[in-house]
């Protein structure tokens, strides 16, 4: 049996199949900035030629790689001990071309608070034009433009309670379903942060290229939240070792959180642990973790190791950073 592969960007490789053999790797070529690559199987079987192409493309700049396995006379893809059918198509292989927009980047990013999540989510937010989702962003927005749910939940906000579940969700799909973050992808901002939230969003069918978790030693992060003041007038945040004020002037005006504290601390890092916990053995095949205690330079471009790790954009796999601080 003859198996021929093509990439829509010219790459071609052939070869006679074993028997014995069920697997067959390929790595040919690279696929250049901002450009995506669709990857067509070719068999023949009893005179029958037929194309068989991704559901999903290769986003550059990469390697372009395969690896398929033959099984009841269809190919499949495999990443992560999952498999994904391939789409028949009837095209001749001189017609084989790519039919499908590149798998928009889905992203999750979570952390423990001060993990450095909210400098990462701009970075991440600005590199890649995602649709950035922070819920309390979202809930303000929402309370201030009068929207049904924004009503909803100021009722709840103004008594001094949590936003139930189903209505921050409803909000979040609400955004998830606009055309920009459907057509550019997005990246949610410490969320889900319990397992309600996390089993909402899978019954939706919502889920993640992959999912980053910053990973920081609790004594960093204490000192990161014990030492950040805040500028009441700009509400600018500054840290008294990491990101001192500029000028005395500013100094003197700074504030600290009432809860930035080490014994509240200590609380909010137990409680998000507790919470997390059950989040991250939902997602535990989407999960890469980074190490957040270096240079925010560094941390961002382990992420982009790993947001431009082509095997990320295979059918049905997703992305997620996660942290529930700044």
């Amino acid at each position: 049996m003859a198996l021929t592969v093509q990439s829509s960007l010219g790459h071609v490789s052939s070869t006679v199949l074993d028997p014995s053999n069920r697997w067959y790797a390929c790595s040919s070529g690279r696929i250049p900035p901002k450009k995506s690559c669709m990857v067509y199987a070719s068999t023949q079987i009893g005179g029958n030629h037929g194309w068989n192409s991704w559901n999903s493309s290769h986003r550059g700049p990469s390697e372009l790689s395969w690896r398929l396995s033959f099984e009841s006379d269809e190919w499949d893809s495999v990443l992560s001990k999952k498999r994904h059918k391939w789409a028949v198509h009837n095209m001749t292989p001189g017609r084989a071309k790519a039919k499908h927009e590149a798998e928009p980047l889905k992203v999750m990013i979570a952390g423990a608070p001060a993990s450095g999540k909210g400098t990462q989510c701009e970075l991440i937010s600005k590199k890649y034009g995602l649709t950035h989702i922070a819920t309390g962003d979202l809930l303000r927005a929402e309370v201030a433009a009068g929207t049904e749910y924004g009503k909803k939940a100021k009722e709840y906000m103004d008594q001094g309670k949590l936003v139930p579940d189903e209505v921050v969700v409803t909000m979040v799909t609400q955004k998830l379903a606009q055309s920009h973050a459907k057509k550019k992808g997005w990246l949610l901002d410490g969320y889900p942060r319990s397992l309600s939230q996390a089993e909402a969003l899978q019954a939706l069918g919502i889920k993640p290229s992959i999912f980053i978790l910053l990973e920081v030693p609790e004594d960093i992060l204490i000192d990161r939240v014990v030492g950040r003041r805040i500028d009441p007038i700009t509400g600018k945040i500054y840290h008294l070792t990491y990101s001192p004020p500029k000028t005395p002037e500013i100094a003197s005006r700074l504030i600290q959180r009432s809860d930035d504290t080490v014994d509240r601390v200590h609380l909010r890092l137990q409680m998000h642990a507790k919470n997390m916990e059950p989040v991250l053995s939902v997602y535990k095949d989407f999960i890469k973790k980074v190490d957040g205690d270096a240079d925010k330079d560094a941390v961002f471009a382990e992420i982009i190791k790993i947001l431009e790790d082509p095997e990320i954009f295979l059918p049905g796999v997703n992305a997620v950073v996660a942290s529930s601080g700044n």
